[in-house]
């Protein structure tokens, strides 16, 4: 496997966000396998396709976000990182993404490429809160089936069972021009085979139970504020600049590779 550089904080740690997106911080170790990360390497091409209107502002935008040393690598082909390299270890919003039979191979590659002591942190949609939501708005319409609010909150606690897990085409694709439209389904496929498509979801327990079946210790619940990762307030991971909450209705788990 194909191995690359390590970048370092200036205290020597070393830290690795799998999955980026275009969330990232320029000092640590940026892996993803969008059509961002890909086309990072060539700004001129984008700033042309921006120019003509095919790329929209808004995804122009994202595009300047990206770290010009990102890591272009397919993580179904494992982590391109020696064993027992990182201190940190983050993932947020890509679990879910990944078929339930392949999450264990995956969290043990974030054991392996962990120090002893290394800490692991792990963003997900929240199935709990999720369920929750979808059983307080049956319990709404038990008491006035008529009731509009009652009815929409009900209607969007189903979207956000399963949304995610059916979709051939994500909505924000669909505000797209036709012509870029067209050609992200043909060059990327549709939502399941892009990678976009939800394929598992995970409560408070059920993600405990993966990270314990792999051997990782002291694993705890947290929230987007929190987190036993020193300074990691400084990172704007999971935080907005206004302070806000990036991802609401997230579930955050962190755990320790002993």
């Amino acid at each position: 496997m194909r191995s690359f550089p390590v970048k370092r904080l200036k205290d020597g740690r070393a830290m690795l966000n799998l999955a980026c997106g275009t969330r990232m911080h320029p000092e640590w170790n940026n892996i993803d396998f969008s059509v961002y990360a890909r086309l990072r390497r060539y700004p001129k091409i984008v700033g042309f396709l921006h120019k003509v209107g095919l790329i929209s502002n808004e995804r122009f935008q994202q595009f300047e976000k990206v770290d010009p040393n990102i890591i272009v690598w397919d993580l179904r082909r494992g982590i391109p990182f020696e064993s027992e390299t990182f201190d940190i270890v983050y993932h947020s919003h890509f679990l879910e993404h990944i078929d339930s039979d392949k999450a264990l191979r995956f969290l043990g590659e974030c054991y392996r490429v962990l120090k002893p002591g290394g800490v692991i942190r792990v963003v997900v949609p929240d199935l709990e809160r999720v369920v929750i939501q979808y059983v307080q708005g049956i319990r709404k319409l038990d008491i006035a089936e008529t009731d509009l609010t009652s009815r929409d909150q009900h209607k969007q606690a189903i979207k956000g069972l399963f949304e995610q897990m059916v979709y051939v085409e994500p909505p924000h694709w669909k505000r797209q021009r036709p012509f870029v439209r067209f050609l992200q389904l043909k060059i990327l496929g549709d939502a399941r085979k892009a990678g976009i498509a939800h394929r598992w979801m995970y409560d408070r327990y059920s993600l405990r139970f993966l990270l314990g079946d792999l051997g990782f210790w002291h694993i705890r619940q947290v929230d987007a504020f929190t987190s036993q990762i020193v300074n990691w307030h400084e990172f704007g991971l999971d935080v907005n600049t206004d302070e806000s909450e990036h991802k609401p209705g997230s579930l955050y788990i962190e755990a320790k590779r002993p």
